[in-house]
């Protein structure tokens, strides 16, 4: 009966949420007619699937972090660049009484028309790898190198 909307009742740990999904995700292939935009909400249905979420999840609100339940922001990476939006790590901002943009988890799935790997890990720990680049649109960018693709290819990485 919990919605992926829903105010955290029970948030599970980052490796608890790697051992429901990662096996499953590795592989899927999303539609790539899709936009970006798109495609993530096609992985954050994924996700919230392989979380358990029962009912269905067509209404994605958008709202940040995706699936609120488990402070989990959702993202896919086809490019160089993640598009972050309006919250960034990079300054931290009290979301609920017990999670600011550095404490919310972020999955990131690494994608061609499948998804090769995912990252997870906490906000804060985005930026000691790579670097923020603000944008004429306030919003946020990540841009990982494409030699980190290669890096990681085939695997599951997070950081508890």
């Amino acid at each position: 009966d919990v919605s992926i909307k829903d105010e955290p009742n029970k948030v599970l740990p980052i490796e608890i949420i790697d051992e429901r999904i990662s096996d499953k995700l590795i592989g899927e292939k999303l539609d790539i007619s899709l936009s970006t935009k798109q495609r993530g909400q096609q992985l954050e249905r994924m996700v919230a699937y392989q979380l358990g979420y029962s009912g269905k999840q067509d209404s994605l609100e958008g709202g940040y972090p995706d699936i609120r339940n488990q402070m989990l922001e959702v993202k896919v990476q086809d490019s160089p660049t993640i598009d972050l939006g309006k919250y960034s790590p990079q300054f931290e901002e009290q979301i609920n009484d017990n999670f600011t943009t550095r404490t919310i988890r972020y999955l990131i799935a690494l994608t061609n028309a499948a998804i090769d790997g995912l990252i997870m890990c906490p906000g804060e720990e985005l930026g000691k790898s790579f670097t923020y680049v603000a944008e004429k649109s306030f919003k946020c960018q990540r841009s990982i190198p494409m030699n980190f693709f290669e890096e990681f290819k085939g695997q599951v990485v997070f950081n508890p």
